[in-house]
């Protein structure tokens, strides 16, 4: 079956996507399935497949591994061919020992945004510091936990801060053990939504 590393190349404009698997000739065929039905998991991909059609991609392997090697070598090849950059490629993350993306801070970024959006959220909030009245404007979720993180406010995974965060701008019930209350602050902020 052949366990390694593959790419599928966009012949037009030259970008690439860079995979791995433990079955590569199965792994071909599911994306050009997911591709033909329009339902591949990876938007960038199936944008670019729907736009220039099947005949401008191209599967080609790049080299068989042990599975123990999987990871290492896709990340290789996901930075020699800068694929997680959107100028060269349809990756949106790397990969981590869990095999789960990591996605770089641009992706983040765009990620946060896209589901504020698509839940119907806030666009934009502000974090009031309670102690100097300073506000500061965010525009995604992201961006709020990073400022609490790098200025000492918040410590934790920048995930948690911003699941806290998510929560306390929606106005939902913190479980605090009783019957939860709803937050009046974070991380010594008062915070209000702005759109």
């Amino acid at each position: 079956m052949g366990c390694g590393i593959y790419k599928i190349e966009n012949l037009v404009d030259g970008k690439i996507y860079v995979g791995s698997s433990i079955e590569l000739i199965k792994r071909k065929s599911k994306h050009f399935y997911l591709l033909r039905k329009g339902i591949h998991d990876n938007i960038h991909l199936q944008n670019a497949y729907n736009k220039f059609g099947e005949n401008s991609f191209v599967f080609t392997i790049l080299e068989y591994c042990v599975v123990e090697n999987l990871i290492d070598r896709e990340n290789y090849h996901i930075f020699t061919y800068k694929s997680n950059e959107g100028n060269y490629g349809y990756n949106l993350a790397t990969v981590n020992e869990f095999r789960r993306n990591t996605f770089n801070q641009e992706v983040k970024v765009k990620l946060s945004k896209f589901n504020q959006e698509k839940n119907g959220n806030f666009n934009t909030y502000s974090l009031i510091n309670i102690i100097t009245n300073e506000e500061f404007v965010f525009d995604t979720l992201v961006d709020g936990a990073k400022y609490l993180i790098d200025n000492g406010f918040a410590k934790g995974s920048p995930r948690n801060v911003r699941l806290k965060l998510s929560s306390s701008l929606r106005g939902k019930k913190v479980n605090n053990g009783f019957k939860g209350t709803i937050r009046k602050t974070c991380y010594k902020h008062n915070f209000k939504i702005i759109n």
